[in-house]
């Protein structure tokens, strides 16, 4: 055999080898992408089933979050509503004619003086409670109660001080004070 057909031979020979090289890498290739293709089918399977098990209760938690939410928003709305109701008698207080006003100040006062030397603090807007109403009241009641120089940061009403002890009848002050024992009733009104 010549040199050439030798080569020729060798050549032959590792062609074949290559094909056989190139056709089972070729088979373990589609045996790779056969499995994970099987693979990727499973898990497709199984997180649709997964999903499909899940979805009721998924739907469920959004819908209890969300009535959650709607249960709380409706509870601010009627708890502000509440509040602009007590903030409405507040004002209806300060709004009161000049004459009921009086008359209503008058006899808190008549319940809060204790010595007759008490000192008297008004709000910084009082509009009716003056010098000459006091001065009136201290005539009728043979009293001494003097107007204190500075004023207090309520609405209406006043504040009696007597030493160290104040007693508040601020229309704040009574507002907040009534509003533990009627609010279930102006929430039954409200919302009833």
């Amino acid at each position: 055999m010549s040199l050439a057909d030798i080569k020729a031979k060798i050549s032959t020979e590792a062609q074949a080898q290559i094909k056989a090289v190139e056709s089972e890498n070729d088979t373990r290739v589609a045996d790779v992408h056969r499995k994970a293709d099987d693979e990727a089918k499973a898990l497709r399977d199984s997180y649709r089933q997964r999903f499909n098990k899940e979805e009721p209760e998924i739907a469920k938690r959004r819908e209890i979050v969300a009535n959650l939410d709607a249960a709380k928003l409706d509870l601010g709305v009627k708890q502000r509503l509440i509040g602009e109701s007590f903030e409405g008698a507040l004002r209806l207080l300060v709004d009161l004619p000049k004459d009921k006003y009086l008359s209503f100040t008058h006899s808190l006062l008549e319940r809060a003086v204790e010595t007759g030397d008490e000192v008297l603090f008004v709000g910084k807007n009082e509009r009716y409670i003056d010098g000459a109403w006091l001065d009136s009241y201290n005539a009728g009641h043979q009293s001494r109660i003097s107007f204190a120089q500075e004023r207090e940061p309520i609405t209406g009403g006043f504040i009696l001080r007597n030493g160290k002890i104040d007693i508040n009848c601020s229309w704040d002050m009574l507002v907040g004070d009534i509003r533990p024992d009627i609010e279930s009733d102006v929430v039954s009104r409200l919302f009833s």
